[in-house]
């Protein structure tokens, strides 16, 4: 006995309630239909009953005559060979798109891989050249301040040259006027010699003595002169070093100069490089999209290909009751 007062005739209609509304007839579907009702293997029972004595219909040599048999049979073959193929051509042109987006969403996962890696590295060179200037424009500085430092210190050994120089030119000219004051004085006394021969013997003596001071004197003015020519090679020298130096640091602040150029076009570079890895990962974001597209699509065709399995169950059962039909108006002809 069926529960909750459900019987054959009420599964059949069913049945048929739901494979015209292009539904799949499955047991939970009759149940609810049923108003949930029924036990499912009661339910079951009577549709395994109903399937075999609609197989029986179709079947009953005595009911029906063998061209309507052949009839339904190539025409069921025939709707079930259009609606297989159609679900095959559209299965096969699914698989074909979701392969191929499939392997193009991985190129692209690869590709966007190498490209975040890429980006990685030329972020990580960015930085480094960023550091790279900011030391060669600490060091620039730091030359700059050197150099300003050695121009100063070549213009103070310029000023003490030209001090020495000063000096040098006043002892010279001291020296000088030394010289000429004892030739006057030699010739004075060449010129008093005859007439002070005597006085000249008294005073020779006073005269031998001024000469030695005087000699003296010329001395220590020579040692002074020689003292400042020293003087002079050391600033000399001193002010070849200091104008070597300020070369070198010109040529060190040319190349800096030179490198800090080459790093402003490195990062230029690498900026285009990272407009260019966006773009490539916009590219992406669109595949992904589409995939999502592609997706959506799949589950609609699922959908149309049950709707289009529902509808070959209608007309299967549309060919039953044809054939039901027909039996019952031979057997009323009877």
């Amino acid at each position: 006995m069926a529960r909750g007062g459900i019987n054959k005739a009420l599964v059949s209609r069913a049945r048929e309630t739901l494979i015209r509304q292009g539904e799949n007839p499955s047991i939970d579907a009759i149940r609810v239909a049923l108003g949930n009702t029924g036990s499912r293997s009661t339910i079951h029972r009577y549709l395994r009953e109903i399937e075999e004595e609609a197989s029986a219909r179709l079947d009953d040599e005595a009911l029906i005559s063998q061209p309507i048999k052949e009839l339904v049979g190539r025409l069921a073959s025939v709707l079930r060979q259009e609606a297989q193929a159609a679900i095959d051509e559209s299965h096969t042109k699914h698989q074909d798109q979701v392969q191929s987006l499939t392997s193009r969403i991985q190129e692209l996962e690869t590709s966007l891989t190498n490209i975040n890696k890429t980006l990685a590295e030329t972020a990580h060179e960015l930085q480094n050249a960023l550091g790279d200037l900011e030391k060669s424009k600490a060091s620039e500085e730091a030359l700059t301040v050197k150099e300003a430092k050695a121009i100063q210190t070549e213009e103070k050994l310029r000023e003490l040259l030209a001090e020495k120089q000063t000096q040098i030119e006043s002892l010279e000219e001291k020296h000088r006027h030394s010289r000429e004051a004892m030739e006057h004085y030699r010739q004075s006394v060449k010129e008093q010699r005859d007439q002070d021969q005597r006085k000249h013997e008294q005073h020779n003596q006073q005269l031998q003595a001024e000469i030695r001071a005087l000699n003296q004197t010329l001395s220590v003015k020579q040692s002074d002169i020689t003292q400042l020519n020293k003087d002079n090679g050391r600033l000399a020298a001193e002010l070849g070093a200091a104008q070597k130096t300020a070369a070198n640091l010109e040529t060190e602040q040319r190349k800096l100069t030179a490198s800090l150029e080459s790093r402003t076009k490195e990062a230029d570079s690498l900026k285009t490089q990272l407009s260019e890895f966006k773009a490539q990962s916009e590219e992406l974001n669109k595949v992904k999209k589409l995939n999502e597209e592609l997706q959506t699509w799949k589950a609609e065709a699922s959908v149309s290909i049950g709707k289009l399995e529902a509808e070959i169950a209608v007309k299967t059962d549309m060919m039953n009751r044809l054939m039901e039909e027909k039996r019952s108006r031979r057997r009323r002809g009877r």
